[in-house]
Order: structure tokens, then sequence, then C-alpha cells
């Protein structure tokens, strides 16, 4: 689905007529094979595109709750439209905001149970955003956890889809785990062979983290991945996982005692090899474009700094100058300023990597921006 002229770029156009790079006297910025929108997210921001325009013969308010997704320029153009969206306080208190003759807005990641049932006895209107991808999970890890299994989620606990996703299993009864990372998977994977006590698995998961206070409900497992984390992390949890139960159910390790779920989505997928792909072909440095909200850019960048110098930013006016530039760091977890980024040797090659939630328009400005710096 080809996104809206609201979202799109003449210099990223132009650059793909040019086979993906753009040519300077001072080197070149080249663009990976796939980046930008994802259909889930196309399908998203069109479907509230079409409630604004509709409003010239309906009435209704529009209320989004929460981000449609999480990119700053995206969300300020809507609330340009007259979309007021609520913050998460606010929709906890949706009561307060949204009347029947209103409309509310379901954004990308989906919301709660909860909230779902909220929304029914207001009465409103619902329009439902809800990625595809995002609700194949939900049904997956409902159906294992209805037959027995314990959920674990590869993810952020307090990322949007996966707190929605924790919802769905707690309304089916099921237990869930979320680890974030793969030194969190190792602990729980040294807990199922018995390295680590199963006594302390409270002392190791908080409750932001677990729904469960003990071991084994996790002891017959399925497995899950946020849908926006990274692939090559998604198969190390695998692998860590299948090795640990070996170790404990040798014996009796078969899929009624471990299930896995390739729940991240194929445009994620397809994100992160071509970036992965243009990062080792010979950059100097590359540029991460997109929300510091966004888990699947946050992953690019991840994925980039593996490879060469890599700076996140939210957009072009993050590029101060040759000597400055506002990027986000991953370990204080916020924007910070650093000097000297811009190497001084020409030509120079520049990457720029976009994530599933980045529009067109913002990386095009941003690589005018940078062009600036080679011309």
């Amino acid at each position: 689905m080809r996104q809206s002229t609201a979202f799109a770029s003449e210099t990223i156009d132009a650059i793909r007529a040019s086979g993906n790079v753009l040519r300077l006297p001072g080197g070149d910025i080249r663009l990976p094979t796939a980046f930008g929108f994802c259909r889930g997210v196309n399908r998203a921001l069109a479907m509230l595109e079409k409630a604004c325009a509709a409003r010239d013969t309906d009435p209704s308010r529009l209320f989004l709750l929460g981000q449609i997704i999480h990119n700053p320029w995206v969300n300020a153009h809507f609330s340009g439209l007259g979309v007021k969206i609520l913050n998460s306080e606010q929709v906890n208190r949706l009561e307060e905001f949204i009347t029947p003759t209103d409309r509310a807005v379901i954004p990308a990641f989906g919301v709660t149970v909860d909230i779902e049932q909220r929304l029914r006895e207001v009465g409103c209107e619902v329009l439902d955003t809800t990625c595809g991808d995002v609700r194949r999970l939900w049904l997956w890890a409902c159906r294992a956890a209805k037959n027995g299994f314990g959920v674990l989620i590869f993810g952020r606990a307090e990322h949007d889809e996966t707190v929605v996703t924790k919802s769905r299993l707690d309304a089916v009864g099921g237990k869930y785990l979320v680890v974030g990372d793969l030194v969190e998977t190792g602990i729980f994977a040294d807990m199922i062979s018995g390295v680590i006590p199963g006594d302390k698995f409270t002392e190791f998961f908080p409750p932001v983290c677990t729904n469960a206070t003990s071991l084994e409900p996790f002891e017959q497992l399925a497995q899950v991945s946020q849908t926006t984390m990274l692939y090559s992390d998604t198969e190390a949890v695998r692998q860590t996982l299948q090795t640990a139960f070996a170790a404990r159910f040798a014996s009796d390790l078969t899929i009624d005692r471990l299930l896995f779920e390739p729940t991240v989505c194929h445009a994620t997928q397809d994100h992160q090899t071509s970036a992965a792909m243009l990062c080792s072909s010979g950059c100097d440095l590359v540029m991460v474009v997109g929300g510091f909200g966004s888990s699947n850019t946050r992953h690019l960048h991840e994925l980039a700094r593996g490879y060469v110098p890599a700076f996140f930013i939210e957009n072009a006016d993050a590029i101060v100058s040759t000597d400055r530039v506002i990027a986000f760091d991953s370990d204080l977890d916020e924007p910070v300023a650093l000097d000297g980024w811009l190497p001084d040797c020409r030509p120079l090659s520049i990457g720029v990597l976009a994530g599933a939630s980045s529009p067109e328009i913002v990386v095009g400005q941003v690589i005018d921006r940078l062009a600036e710096f080679l011309r």
C-alpha cells in the first residue's frame, strides 16, 4: 500500500529512482532496499486519514487512545487535523472525555481488554486500526495459554504492544513472563535448567514482567516475540530455551513441552536484513531516523552500531551542525548532544535507515540536511 502524499517525499522518490543512492561531490548518501512505513502502519494511517476527511459530513469528534504509531511527526500531523490525542493517564479516564456521539480510535498497537470493554459501555463508535500481525500474536499466545502453556514474551514489558498482549493473556487466565533481552532470557533459562533455584523467580522478575508467582507455569512453555524485536535476537532466545529445556527435560522434550511462534513481522525482518546489508557495504557512518519511542527503530540503531558509528535521531533539526548532533543515547535512554560526529574526510558515505513508523517526508528532510555537508 502506497503511503499518503502527506507523508511522502520528493527527495526519497528521486533517490529510489537512482538506485537508492544520492551521489554528491563530497560523497554519497545511501538508503537500504527496505525502509519506512510497513503495511500495518500504512493501513492505520490511511484509516485515520479517511476518518479525518469524513468529518466534513460527520460532526463526530475523533479521540485517539494514545499515539497512532510511535512517531512524533505523525501524531502532530493528526493533532493538526483536529484529532484529540489522549495520553495514557487520560485513556485510563476515557469516560471523562469520550461521549456516545464521539469516535474512539484504537491505535496500531491495540488497547487492553479493559479499555475495549469500557468503550462498549460508553457506546461510542470505534475505529480499530490494530495491526494484523499484532492480532495474530494475541490469538496464538492466548490459544497456547488455554492449552495449558505458560507464555514467554520476548519484548519490552512496558511497550504498548506488550502491555496489550499481557492484558489478553490475563483475560483468558494465562500466565506470562516478559524477558526484555538475552540476559534476562539467560536468567530464565538457568532457572529451567536448575543453575538458578526456581524459588528465586520473583526476585528476578517483578510484577511488570509477569503475572505468575513461581517458575512452575513456564515448565510447559510457548514463546512469542513482540513483533518489532530484532529477528537475530529472537533466534538466539529460541536456541537458549531449547538448550535449557533439553537439559531439564531431555527424555520428554516434545512439542507438548516447548512451542515457538515466529511473531516478528515480515516487514521488521526485511528492514533489519536490508539495514545489515547497507551497514556492511562500506558506509562511514549511519543515521537512524525515527521516534525515540519506536521499538523497531531502536533495534535498527542497535543493529547499525554493531557495524559502524550510528546516530539515532528523530528529525533533521537534530543535525545542528557538522560538529553537533542531538542523538538518542540507549544507555541513558534519552537524547544527548554529541560533538565531532561527522568525519572530516571526503568522500564520505552516509547510510540512512528508517523505522517502520518513520514517514518518508521526515527521512527526506534528514537527507536534504546531510546533503548540505557533501556538496
